[in-house]
C-alpha cells in the first residue's frame, strides 16, 4: 500500500514548525532593524556631511532682503539695527572750518554717533563676518570702532580704497582724500561710496556665539561710528539702509537636535540588531541541538523497530506504515505539525512489546489458542511497562496501552469505552487495523479495497471512534491514503 500523504512533517528532523515560524520572524525584523539602521546611519553621514558644507559655504546676504520691523532689520540668522545713539552726547553741532588759504572746508555740521547692532539669532556661531555699508548721502566719517574699515572713495574723482583702524593711525598712513582737525581724520564720502567694516577679535566682534537663556555668551557686536553732515538739525537721522553681509555658520552637529536624534535612533537600532542577531544565534544552536537529539531518537527507535519487525518478517513494515496514516489522519483532524509529528512517533512505537512476544507465536499460521492470544494481548502492557520512563515524547506509553481498547468497550487491556479511550489510542486502532486488512498476514491474505472500507463502516461505533473512521475514509476518497497496493 502506498500513503501518498502530502507533507510529512516528522521528515523535518526535530523540526518545530513555530520555532521555524519564529526564526523567520525574527530574521525578518532583523532585516528591518539592520535596514533601519543602515537608512539611519546614511542620514547620519549625510547630514553631518551637509553640516561641513554648510560650514565651509560662504553666506550673503543684504538688507534688501530682509523684513523691517520696529527699526531692525530681520535676516535669517540674524537682526541688525542701526540708530543714532542719542542722548545728550549722541548729537553734537561743529563749527564751520577754513583752510590755510581762508576758503571754507565745510560749513557748520552736526556731528552724530551711530551704533550698528547684530546680533545672532541662528543656532550657530557666526565667524569671519564682514559688512559692507553703503553710503546714502554726502557726509564726513570721523571714527569708528571696534575694527577696522575698508574705505570705497570717490570724492577726489577717482576710487580710492584703503583699510584704516581709525582709533589708531598716523597722519602718513592716510592715503585717502581727508583732512585733520582736533576731532581726528575727517574722511568725506559721496553717496555710493562704501566701507566694509572688518571686526575686532581682540574686542570680541567675532565669532559671534548662540544665544542661550541664563548663560552669557558674546552673541551680538555692537559697531559704532562717527558722521558728520551739513546743514541739517542736531536731530537728523540718516538712512543707512542699504548694506550686505557676508559670513560663515559654524555649526556643531552635536548641539543639533536633528543630529543628536539620528545618533539615539542609531544606539537602538544596533543595540535592537545585536540582540535579534544574538536571539537567532541561541535559536539556532538550539535547533541543531533539538534536530540533533530528535534525530537520536528517530535512529534508536528505528532501530528498536526493526529488532520487533525481525521477529516476524510477515509484518515488517508495518509500523511505519502505521504511522504515517496517523499521521495523515492527525493533519487532517487539524492537529499542528508539533503534534502530528509526535502522534507520528508514538504510532511508530505502538507494538514495541511484542519484543517479549515469542516469534513462534507471532509467526503462527494457524488460530492462536487461548493461552497465546493471552500472551499476544500482554504486548500493550509489556509496552507500556517499557516506555513508562520515556518521556521524551508525551503520551507515548499511552498510544502503546490502549491501541487495541474498542469504542464499545470489548478492547484490551482495561476495556475502556468511547471517550475514556485516549484519543491518540483511538486514532492508531483505526489506523493498525487499515494497515493489517491492507497486508498479507501468515494467517490469511489481504482483503481488497471494498472489503475494507465495509468492515470500517460496518464497525464505526463498534470497534472503532467513528470520527476517526470519516477522517480515514476521507483520506481515502482523495488519494492521500491508497488501498490496495
Amino acid at each position: 500500500m502506498v500513503y501518498n500523504v502530502i507533507r510529512y512533517y516528522y521528515k523535518q528532523i526535530g523540526g518545530d514548525e513555530s520555532v521555524m515560524k519564529k526564526i523567520r520572524k525574527e530574521s525578518l525584523i532583523t532585516v528591518i532593524f539592520g535596514t533601519a539602521l543602515v537608512v539611519t546611519l546614511l542620514l547620519l553621514v549625510s547630514y553631518y556631511m551637509w553640516i561641513r558644507y554648510d560650514n565651509q559655504k560662504l553666506h550673503k546676504v543684504s538688507l534688501s532682503e530682509t523684513t523691517f520691523s520696529d527699526g531692525v532689520y530681520t535676516l535669517d540668522d540674524f537682526t541688525v539695527k542701526i540708530a543714532p545713539r542719542g542722548g545728550d552726547s549722541g548729537a553734537w553741532n561743529k563749527d564751520p572750518i577754513l583752510d590755510e588759504t581762508g576758503s571754507v572746508l565745510h560749513n557748520q555740521m552736526v556731528g552724530t554717533i551711530y551704533e550698528l547692532t547684530l546680533t545672532n539669532t541662528s543656532g550657530a556661531r557666526i565667524t569671519d563676518w564682514t559688512m559692507e555699508l553703503f553710503i546714502p548721502e554726502h557726509l564726513w566719517l570721523n571714527n569708528a570702532w571696534c575694527g577696522t574699515l575698508e574705505f570705497q572713495q570717490t570724492t577726489s574723482g577717482e576710487l580710492l580704497v584703503q583699510e584704516l583702524d581709525l582709533r589708531e593711525f598716523t597722519t602718513k598712513e592716510i592715503t585717502l582724500d581727508h583732512y585733520i582737525d582736533h576731532t581726528g581724520p575727517m574722511i568725506p564720502m559721496n553717496p555710493g561710496d562704501s566701507f566694509i567694516y572688518h571686526p575686532s577679535k581682540a574686542d570680541n566682534e567675532m565669532p559671534l556665539d548662540t544665544k542661550k537663556q541664563n548663560v552669557e555668551t558674546n552673541y551680538f557686536a555692537l559697531v559704532g561710528f562717527i558722521v558728520y553732515v551739513e546743514g541739517q538739525p542736531l536731530d537728523y537721522c540718516i538712512d543707512f539702509g542699504t548694506a550686505s553681509f557676508s559670513y560663515h555658520l559654524e555649526r556643531n552637529p552635536l548641539t543639533s537636535p536633528i543630529f543628536i536624534i539620528l545618533i539615539v535612533f542609531s544606539a537602538i537600532w544596533l543595540i535592537l540588531l545585536t540582540a535579534m542577531i544574538i536571539s537567532q544565534i541561541r535559536i539556532k544552536t538550539l535547533l541543531r541541538q533539538q534536530q540533533h537529539d530528535a534525530k537520536i531518537i528517530e535512529q534508536s527507535i528505528n532501530t528498536f523497530i526493526n529488532f520487533i519487525e525481525a521477529k516476524d518478517p510477515n509484518t515488517k513494515g508495518h509500523s511505519e506504515r502505521v504511522a504515517k496514516i496517523s499521521y495523515a489522519m492527525a493533519n487532517d483532524m487539524g492537529y499542528s505539525p508539533r503534534e502530528c509529528n509526535r502522534i507520528y512517533y508514538i504510532a511508530l512505537m505502538h507494538d514495541c512489546g511484542k519484543i517479549s512476544i515469542p516469534a513462534t507465536i507471532l509467526r503462527k499460521p494457524g488460530k492462536l489458542t487461548d493461552e497465546e492470544y493471552e500472551i499476544i494481548k500482554s504486548h500493550t502492557t509489556y509496552g507500556e511497562k517499557m516506555l513508562r520512563d520515556f518521556t521524551s515524547i508525551n503520551g507515548i506509553d499511552l498510544g502503546v496501552l490502549y491501541h487495541h481498547e474498542r469504542y464499545d468497550g470489548g478492547g484490551y487491556p482495561r476495556g475502556l469505552s468511547g471517550e475514556d479511550i485516549p484519543k491518540i489510542a483511538r486514532i492508531i486502532c483505526v489506523a493498525d487495523s487499515l494497515d493489517a486488512m491492507n497486508s498479507c498476514r501468515c494467517y490469511r491474505p489481504k482483503m481488497t479495497p471494498e472489503e475494507i472500507i465495509e468492515e470500517l463502516v460496518a464497525n464505526k461505533g463498534k470497534q472503532f471512534d467513528p470520527d476517526v473512521v470519516d477522517c480515514v475514509l476521507k483520506l481515502i476518497n482523495q488519494n492521500i491514503i491508497t488501498l490496495g497496493e
